[in-house]
């Protein structure tokens, strides 16, 4: 059965010939996935290998094909399992200055554009690590990518329609049910966020500072020439 392998060690064996309970292989699903989604984030889709990732969860690579017919197709797990963009620090940090009344937007832009996220790509967005690389990946990879995408850009549209007192949208409300304005934003908000970080990454930490400064202070003001021009037309 495990002919395939070359040197099958003891827990490949074990993997595929031991009974397990109903639950085992879920489970070793997530360990995979889970790992998979923070070397991917740190090192990008390209550097990551399939042995990095079984070494990561604490497994061996002939465990791999019992979950996953390749990387890519691992990848594709990654984003439907909801690959975090932001790390729950952020998200809890996020949360607590909209509960204190502050500029969701501004509190958002400061977090993103901090060096503490330039220096953890592991801990922070998946975008930035992942975009160069996934761009000369397999259309599967493209594909999941492409979805990732939309997702973020539908959730600051929510945050976005949110600030301006729009109500019903949280949850599964489809971005249909809000202004294209607003999508349009989302996107062209994010686009400008990942790519400072991009480039910060690629940098001197002087130049990284200008470029997050900049971006930080373009972003409120961004949105508001955005929110002008909606209003005049």
């Amino acid at each position: 059965m495990l002919a395939w392998l070359p040197n099958p060690t003891l827990e490949d064996v074990m993997e595929f010939e031991m009974p397990y309970a109903p639950t085992h292989k879920a489970k070793t699903r997530i360990r995979i996935v889970n790992a998979a989604s923070a070397l991917f984030k740190k090192y990008g889709f390209e550097n990551v290998t399939i042995d990095q990732v079984m070494s990561a969860a604490g497994l061996t690579r002939g465990g791999f094909y019992a979950h996953f017919k390749n990387k890519e197709d691992l990848f594709v797990a990654c984003v439907e399992n909801g690959m975090s963009l932001l790390s729950s620090p952020v998200l809890a940090k996020l949360r607590k200055a909209e509960k204190q009344g502050k500029d969701w937007v501004t509190s958002f832009a400061e977090l993103y554009l901090s060096k503490v996220h330039i220096e953890n790509p592991d801990l922070g967005c998946a975008l930035p690590t992942l975009s160069a690389e996934v761009s000369r990946s397999g259309d599967q990879a493209r594909a999941a990518f492409s979805k990732l995408i939309e997702q973020a850009s539908d959730g600051l549209a929510r945050k976005l329609a949110k600030e301006d007192g729009y109500t019903g949208i949280e949850g599964d409300a489809r971005v249909a049910s809000i202004s294209k304005t607003y999508v349009a934003e989302a996107t062209s908000m994010l686009a400008m966020m990942v790519g400072a970080v991009v480039l910060s990454r690629a940098v001197d930490e002087e130049t990284a500072g200008n470029i997050l400064t900049a971006t930080r202070e373009s972003v409120p003001l961004f949105r508001g020439m955005r929110s002008e021009a909606a209003s005049a037309s």
